[in-house]
Parts: C-alpha cells; structure tokens; sequence
C-alpha cells in the first residue's frame, strides 16, 4: 500500500512540475549594481532580487533570468528568441521589436557626476552647461541625455564615449579620462562604496567628483520580444504579463521594491 501512495505522490509532484510553463526572460549582464553577471554566470543584482521577488510569487511558471551582453540582448528580441529583456527603458516609438512593456518596477534618476575641476562653477543646466566637455555613458542606455543632448553631439559641441558597464564608467571618471559620466543615482552610490571597499577606487590617488545637475527620470521595465508573440511563440504571454504586473503593483504598494534597494545600499 505504502508503495501505491509513493508513486501517486510522485505522480502529481511531477504533474504539478510538468504544468509549469518555462519562461526565458534576457537581463543586462553589466549594469552594475542593478543586473550584472556574478563570477558563476549567474544574474545578481538589485533588480534580479526584484524580479525574482515576483516571480517567485506567479504560480506555473519557471523563470529563468539569463544574463548577456545588452546589444546582444537586444538582438534577441529582435529575432524573437526569449520571451523578455530587463532592465528596459520605454522605446515604443524607436524600438518596433520590443512592446508590449511590463509595469514599471523601479524609476531610475540619471544624473552627472563630474570631475571636481569641472564643478568649480556650477553647472545646473543639462545639457548646455555641458557644451565642450567629454562625457561618458554604458553602451546601450541610447536614450539617456533627451534629444537637446544629442544634438549637441551630432553637432560636435560634445565629445561622448561609450563603456561596457557601469564599473568601467566609474573608473574613466576617477582616473581622469573624461570629464562627467552619465549615471543613475542609487547604482552610483553603491557602486563606488563597493569599489572604495575593494580598493578599486583609491581616494587618496584618484580624481575627486560632485555631482552635477540631474539628467532625467526613467521609469525601468521588462520589454516583451514582438515578433515572438507574433509568431505564437508566447500563448502564455497575457496571463504572464498579467501575474506580473499583480505582483509588481503590490510589491510597490507594500514598500517592499524600496527595500530590497535599501538593502543592497
């Protein structure tokens, strides 16, 4: 008898596993400290423990969050492979690929941060107050700056560069090699406190920075792949969007999204 109660037990545990649907959604592998890569491959990072957060709660799914290069990212949704890329920016008007979005599960606030030379005298305009500097961003983040500000690079009136990454952003500031970089305020702050307790960033060798005037707000996302749902690849997808949003939403009512940025402060 005890053998028959094994192996109906064993039946609906693998019953209940097999329902699940598996579901592969792509983050940035080097936007540190938000989403990033870890040294075994995996995803870390302060929106991974959100995401995971959530999807821990959605019940009959597998959520895999993969880790890759953001240009690659990108490609893949292009060419419908995954359901999902994050963190995401909204691009429905320049990036026909990727749309539908999920709510938003944190609003990042981009700013310049400068060497302290460069802050002698405030600069509080963006982005005039910044004409003839060079200024650094992570690869990707395409949107950051508004229009007036790339204009101004189109004109030349702006030398801007690209890193991969938000460390290797970091390290042109403090080395001296740009003048300001583009960067979120909560992944600055705890970022360089990381690199300060690794002895990355020597305050006593390094260039001194301030902070400069905000650049925008962005509200962050997951961005769903198009031509995969078109091609019916994601029959699933509505329930999923659904299930997620739920949780997000009362994830930000509760306060709990804050807090598990607080805790990675």
């Amino acid at each position: 008898m005890k053998y028959i109660v094994f192996f109906i037990l064993t039946f609906f545990f693998l019953a209940g596993y097999a329902d699940e649907q598996e579901v592969n959604i792509y983050v940035d592998d080097a936007y540190q400290p938000f989403s990033y890569r870890d040294e075994k491959g995996e995803a870390r990072g302060v929106y991974i423990d959100i995401l995971r957060t959530a999807f821990a709660r959605m019940e009959g799914y597998k959520v895999n969050l993969i880790p890759v290069p953001w240009q690659r990212g990108k490609l893949m949704m292009k060419q419908g492979k995954g359901v999902g890329l994050a963190p995401a920016f909204f691009h429905g008007h320049d990036w026909p690929y990727l749309y539908p979005y999920s709510l938003p599960f944190y609003t990042e606030t981009i700013i310049a941060i400068c060497g302290h030379e460069v802050l002698k005298h405030p600069r509080p305009d963006w982005p005039d107050d910044y004409i003839g500097l060079r200024i650094s961003n992570v690869a990707g983040f395409d949107g950051w700056g508004g229009k007036a500000f790339r204009r101004l690079v189109e004109k030349g009136m702006i030398h801007y560069e690209e890193v991969n990454g938000s460390t290797q952003n970091i390290k042109k500031l403090i080395k001296g090699r740009v003048d300001c970089i583009m960067m979120e305020k909560t992944a600055f702050k705890i970022e360089i406190k990381r690199m300060l307790a690794s002895g990355e960033h020597d305050v006593a060798m390094d260039v001194n920075y301030k902070v400069g005037a905000v650049i925008g707000e962005d509200p962050v996302y997951i961005g769903y792949s198009r031509p995969a749902r078109e091609r019916g690849k994601m029959p699933f997808l509505f329930e999923f969007m659904q299930s997620f949003d739920s949780e997000i939403y009362a994830m930000t009512k509760l306060g709990e999204i804050q807090e598990i940025v607080e805790e990675h402060q």
